[in-house]
């Protein structure tokens, strides 16, 4: 009878060998690149989520062939493109709960200061500074590289995209007509973290 050695909590086998160790490291390199791509794609979703609201079926195939190269009609493939189509639908979802939540603390705001009239379009653009706007944009702009994005001018373009969906969805939540919002994205560079643009 063999007696396993304790090595702190793990218990060795003495007839551990080399080679179920060079099958051990290659199966944790397999998953620290898996789990780099999963960082990868969802950073990439995020990306593409602040340059369009509704993109085709294409962007989504595009992202799954270059960071996964598996067949998209594979099972692997098809579990991809459910699983952009479900963070691009969270997304989507989340937004429009900061944009609801945005436009509550206006409204709030504008009660406070006993003011009913009807709200101008400059109202919201004073009320949505580059900071609130970080804010309610952050889970997406952690995804970017804020200095590459500030270089190239695309917070200004965000911070319209902001106002315009508050406009948007000042008296009801509008989803339909937040569609319309891609044409001010389609032009912006939003570029990633981790410079694989």
């Amino acid at each position: 009878m063999q007696t396993p050695v304790a090595n702190g909590f793990n218990f060795i086998s003495l007839n551990f060998n080399s080679s179920m160790m060079a099958t051990g490291v290659t199966q944790m390199l397999k998953q620290e690149d898996k789990m780099k791509s999963n960082r990868d794609f969802l950073e990439k979703l995020k990306c593409l989520f602040l340059r369009v609201q509704n993109p085709k079926k294409s962007a989504f195939e595009d992202l799954v062939q270059q960071i996964f190269g598996c067949d998209l009609n594979s099972a692997e493939g098809i579990d991809w493109l459910h699983t952009a189509n479900r963070n691009f639908s969270d997304f989507h979802n989340k937004f429009l709960d900061n944009v609801e939540e945005t436009v509550n603390m206006l409204k709030e705001k504008r009660a406070k200061e006993g003011n009913m009239t009807h709200l101008e379009e400059s109202k919201i653009i004073i009320f949505v500074d580059k900071s609130l706007m970080k804010d309610l944009l952050q889970k997406w702009l952690n995804a970017t590289n804020m200095s590459e994005l500030k270089a190239q001018d695309s917070l200004n373009t965000l911070q319209r995209f902001v106002h315009k969906a508050l406009i948007i969805n000042y008296v009801s939540r509008d989803t339909d007509s937040m569609k319309s919002l891609d044409r001010l994205m389609k032009d912006i560079a939003v570029p990633s973290r981790n410079g694989k643009n």
